[in-house]
């Protein structure tokens, strides 16, 4: 798809006088790929022998040397419990409040129905960031650069088979005019009125906020505009090192706006809290997969039973954390470790105001949470 598809597409606005040779040549990559993959499936799969666990011992080496924590395995594992087991209480409590004689998961589902129609997700969507925009700048939470932008697109056909239902794509590191690009997939008009109903249900109103600070305004656009920014190519490309501190951001600003009041309602408090139990459950499945000896099955089940995740998506979130050890655990971690950094910050800086604090963090870069207490105590 990539080469057959996607750059002759992007050739006839980028390159149109290459277009022919440039759709030659991707038919011929495209079936040296598809080669690859049946060798692959046929030949070396029947013969693969090995386990995807890693141990205890390299998941360690990874975690110091890659993320920079102190924590080990089994302190981290102690920490996805903890919170998992924190959040289930948090959710209940919620629960009750909207209705005492529905279970999170009633309560949940029937969120899902509040969705908008097929032909206002574009305009939903674009509501949703204008509003998270306008409040971060309203409640001054941090600065928004000069030069950003982000637009919200129909996801280009090409690629709607690998993205159901939204993506954001960030702006280049070199890009003067820094435009972050959010596609939203389209419901086919042609599939059955089930499927449609079923495609909407993962655009519920209750998520939008979430997802529109999450991605957009105070989340990954902004963290990454502002990292684009940054003086040397180093802290650039470190953008794309530490998963620690961008996802933990992302995650972060969640919470935060919930404190501020944007995540306001009930349902939408809920709808947070079950995110947050997911990424819970991504610490206790990323350790236990990699030194624990869990089987690929019982890491599915535990995500269908306890996170109320379809098959599908658990089996698929499953096979990632198989071939991505510490990575899963980046989410809930990063976050814990931006607030420790926060409570430390504002410690010594007790007459610093949110928005200069949230700049200071924001303009280092995408540093691991350990280079940025670092470079926040030499200011």
């Amino acid at each position: 798809m990539l080469f057959s598809m996607l750059l002759p597409s992007m050739a006839q606005q980028a390159a149109p006088d290459l277009v022919d040779e440039i759709q030659v040549a991707g038919e011929a990559a495209g079936k040296a790929v598809m080669d690859y993959a049946a060798f692959l499936r046929d030949e070396l799969l029947p013969q693969a022998k090995g386990n995807y666990a890693i141990g205890k011992e390299l998941f360690e080496e990874i975690l110091h040397e890659d993320h920079m924590v102190d924590y080990d395995a089994d302190e981290l594992l102690e920490t996805g419990w903890r919170e998992f087991k924190a959040t289930q209480s948090l959710m209940e409590g919620v629960a009750k409040e909207i209705d005492p004689n529905k279970s999170v998961h009633e309560i949940l589902e029937d969120a899902k129905g509040d969705h908008p129609s097929a032909d206002g997700l574009l305009a939903a969507y674009e509501e949703a960031m204008q509003a998270a925009k306008q409040y971060v700048i309203d409640h001054d939470i941090v600065t928004i650069p000069d030069g950003e932008s982000l637009r919200i697109i129909e996801t280009p056909a090409y690629i709607r088979p690998l993205i159901p239902y939204a993506a954001y794509l960030p702006p280049g590191i070199f890009e003067e005019q820094q435009d972050g690009i959010f596609i939203v997939t389209p419901v086919d008009p042609s599939s059955p009125p089930e499927e449609q109903e079923q495609i909407l249900k993962g655009h519920a109103r209750s998520k939008l906020s979430v997802i529109a600070l999450h991605e957009a305004y105070p989340g990954h656009h902004l963290q990454l505009v502002w990292a684009n920014r940054t003086e040397t190519l180093p802290r650039r490309m470190g953008s794309y090192l530490s998963t620690l501190f961008i996802e933990g951001w992302a995650f972060y600003c969640e919470e935060l706006l919930e404190e501020l009041g944007w995540i306001a309602t009930p349902i939408q408090r809920l709808g947070r809290l079950s995110g947050q139990l997911w990424r819970a459950a991504r610490i206790i499945l990323d350790v236990s997969l990699h030194t624990r000896e869990m089987s690929v099955q019982d890491a599915i089940d535990f995500l269908v039973e306890q996170c109320q995740l379809d098959p599908a998506n658990a089996t698929a979130e499953v096979r990632r954390y198989t071939m991505t050890p510490t990575q899963p655990q980046s989410y809930l971690m990063g976050k814990l470790q931006i607030l420790d950094l926060i409570n430390e910050y504002k410690e010594t800086h007790a007459d610093v105001g949110l928005r200069e604090m949230h700049d200071a963090i924001l303009g280092a870069g995408s540093l691991p949470p350990r280079l940025m207490r670092q470079h926040l105590t030499n200011l």
